[in-house]
């Protein structure tokens, strides 16, 4: 095989990359939300919830939140994700209860199909605690990659138990659309489930565990592709023949010179 002939294979084959990534990047929305979360308390299920937006549908705060919570908790779950400002002091200020705190929380990496250390399914757990002997919160979770975080869930309501560590509270969360391949830090709020209330509030600043979170969205996991076959003078060309380039080219180098 001449070095044309190689030049000319491997031409076609990183065409047919370049157009197979460019249409990928070309379709993919990152302004899409879209978060499929699965929660589980005591070892049992609670439920299995998305949280989906667009452009045009994402909510930017209170108005959309009192409209949730006159239809019930039901809707809140269900409506556009929320969002809050980066910045903690203005996050803070409208927390208004001293009588419950997030005593702990935890995120595990659960999968990663490229293998590129950005992980689209993740679980956090946290333990919220009350100076009450029961009551019962709901949670809401954010992530930030820059200077807003955006929700990607709000929980079930839940029962907590004073400052009993039995009752953590853990969400698995695969992210389908909408978060491109970068660090991101979390946002965890916890409401009063009687009167909506803001009573507690973590991020990446007071828990180390909630910051530098790599994670990237389903649709920017690079899944093991089939073998693409190129059609060349009427043969073939798969991902294989790379392999066979470097035998290729010293065999021929070879040849040349035991003709000389």
């Amino acid at each position: 095989m001449s070095h044309a002939s190689i030049a000319k294979i491997i031409t076609g084959l990183c065409l047919v990359l370049s157009c197979s990534i460019n249409a990928q990047e070309t379709t993919l929305d990152v302004n899409s939300i879209k978060v499929t979360s699965t929660e589980t308390q005591h070892g049992k299920q609670l439920g299995v919830f998305t949280k989906h937006s667009s452009a045009e549908k994402k909510s930017t705060g209170i108005q959309s939140f009192a409209k949730a919570a006159a239809n019930g908790h039901e809707a809140k779950q269900s409506a556009a994700p929320l969002r809050r400002p980066l910045d903690r002091e203005s996050r803070m200020s409208v927390v208004n209860s001293a009588d419950f705190w997030i005593f702990d929380s935890f995120v595990s990496f659960d999968v990663d199909l490229d293998a590129d250390g950005y992980y689209s399914t993740i679980t956090v757990d946290f333990d919220v605690d009350t100076v009450y002997t029961h009551a019962e919160v709901y949670a809401r979770l954010y992530l930030a990659r820059g200077d807003v975080f955006e929700e990607i869930h709000t929980t079930s309501l839940f029962l907590i138990e004073g400052d009993s560590s039995e009752d953590t509270l853990f969400v698995e969360s695969t992210f389908d659309t909408g978060f491109p391949s970068d660090d991101y830090e979390m946002l965890i709020e916890i409401y009063d489930g009687l009167n909506d209330q803001l009573v507690a509030s973590s991020d990446g600043l007071t828990d180390d565990d909630l910051n530098l979170l790599t994670i990237e969205s389903r649709s920017f996991e690079a899944e093991p592709a089939d073998v693409i076959i190129v059609t060349e003078s009427g043969g073939s060309f798969s991902y294989l023949m790379l392999l066979l380039i470097p035998v290729l080219f010293r065999r021929t180098f070879t040849d040349k010179n035991r003709r000389g």
